[in-house]
């Protein structure tokens, strides 16, 4: 359940940028970015059809994507372009049996966690050695190097999946509080929790954690630089468990969120059965859709963070190139194309004006951030604060960090204590760890 539940957190947030930006009738955007050119000198292939894989755009961005292509196309004689968009729940098994099959696609789009997946497996083309320097340039190293393993790097970084923070102003009020002064910090969300559970008798909140990403925010260096330790048992990670047990323990949160699926808050939410909800920002058309009266209470304000102006987990969705696609040369270049300055406006200016009236703000995105001259390692989210993709930069991991997710839900029910958790976690991850470094 939790690493099902890892999963679906990861695809949601990946669809969350779906959800600030809205299909722009003018497919070929704006911007005077060019697509790059392939590697030279080899002159590019005639008559040659790739299968673009993406993960829920559609129909958000079906005019979008269909006039970028078209203006690819145009631009790129005899290449033929055919889009299939996924939902995020069948992507990796559709690409997975795609690839043993051998009729594997050309350019797919995956998160972060799911490009290293195949990138352990060889299954990715190493755009250190395929893709041009010029092609590779147009990216912020953090960013580009979120897939790199050793010296190979496997994506194009595309999208980060921001979220928002929403709450309902009705139950504010009726426990007290005031709606224009909505929680900067975890715990300020936690006291406000607990009044409103006393005045109301609903919840806060139902708290869905990502343990790793979680304690690394929290300052918890997870692994070693040199990629061969676990460093999980520390103060600031205990500190960061407690604070989670107590949510349970003091009955803040619903006892029968813990090992839930992805689902769960949004549905109490939508219920109003809970007064606030970390999600995509698309979550306030499906409530507006099925729930108005909570519309229409609905308000959006700055993410909580663990310390105020801290950081936050932003997921990033990437344009990678399979190993098995006839046509590296041209996919890299149209992987390229679809994350190159010109098609990086283009999506900025696909906004969704609900969704921009309610966050009273505007994603940032890469070709945005060069010309604004706005640096540094962190992506800056809705809210101006940095927001950064976890990963541990390694192969399988997925096995290495699953201890540390079967710990957590353990600890939370009360099978474990913070202390001995971390500690287990620790020693097991460790052991993951070891037995993937032996297999380099």
């Amino acid at each position: 359940m939790a690493n099902a539940k890892r999963f679906i957190s990861l695809g949601l947030a990946g669809s969350i940028v779906c959800s600030l930006l809205a299909a722009c009738s003018d497919g070929n955007g704006g911007g005077d970015g060019k697509a790059a050119p392939g590697p030279a000198p080899n002159a590019p292939k005639k008559d040659v059809t790739l299968n673009f894989w993406t993960i829920s755009l559609s129909p958000n961005f079906d005019d979008y994507i269909n006039g970028r292509i078209k203006k690819y196309q145009d631009e790129h004689p005899g290449i033929k372009v055919k889009w299939t968009d996924l939902p995020y729940g069948s992507m990796e098994n559709k690409l997975l049996t795609s690839i043993a099959g051998g009729n594997s696609p050309d350019v797919v789009n995956l998160n972060t966690g799911m490009a290293l997946t195949l990138a352990a497996k060889n299954a990715l083309v190493d755009l250190n050695k395929e893709a041009t320097e010029e092609q590779r340039s147009i990216y912020f190293p953090d960013l580009y190097n979120s897939t790199k393993l050793g010296n190979s790097a496997y994506a194009f970084p595309w999208y980060f999946g921001l979220s928002v923070f929403m709450y309902n102003k009705k139950i504010y009020e009726q426990a007290g509080l005031d709606p224009n002064q909505p929680p900067k910090t975890l715990d300020e969300l936690k006291q406000q929790a607990i009044q409103i559970k006393a005045k109301t008798g609903k919840y806060g909140f139902a708290f869905v954690s990502n343990p790793p990403a979680d304690l690394y925010f929290a300052g918890v260096p997870i692994i070693s630089e040199d990629k061969k330790k676990i460093i999980v048992n520390t103060p600031e990670a205990l500190e960061w468990a407690k604070w989670n047990k107590a949510l349970y323990d003091e009955g803040i949160i619903p006892k029968d969120s813990v090992g839930a699926d992805a689902n769960y808050a949004t549905d109490k939410y939508q219920a109003g059965q809970i007064a606030t909800l970390t999600t995509g920002a698309n979550f306030l058309n499906r409530v507006k859709q099925n729930a108005k009266d909570v519309y229409d209470n609905t308000l959006v304000a700055k993410m909580p963070a663990k310390k105020e102006n801290g950081n936050y987990q932003a997921s990033l969705m990437n344009v990678v190139v399979p190993m098995l696609s006839k046509n590296h040369r041209e996919a890299i270049d149209f992987a390229n194309y679809m994350t190159n300055d010109e098609s990086q406006l283009a999506f900025a200016n696909c906004q969704h004006p609900a969704v921009y009236e309610e966050s009273r703000s505007r994603p940032v995105l890469y070709a945005e951030r060069r010309r604004s001259g706005v640096e540094g390692e962190n992506y800056r989210g809705l809210d101006g604060r940095p927001g950064k993709d976890f990963t541990l930069g390694i192969k399988d991991e997925g096995k290495v960090l699953d201890p540390l997710w079967k710990g957590w839900t353990k600890m939370m029910l009360g099978q474990q204590s913070p202390e001995d958790m971390l500690k287990q976690a620790e020693q097991d991850m460790q052991k993951q760890l070891d037995a993937v470094n032996a297999e380099n």
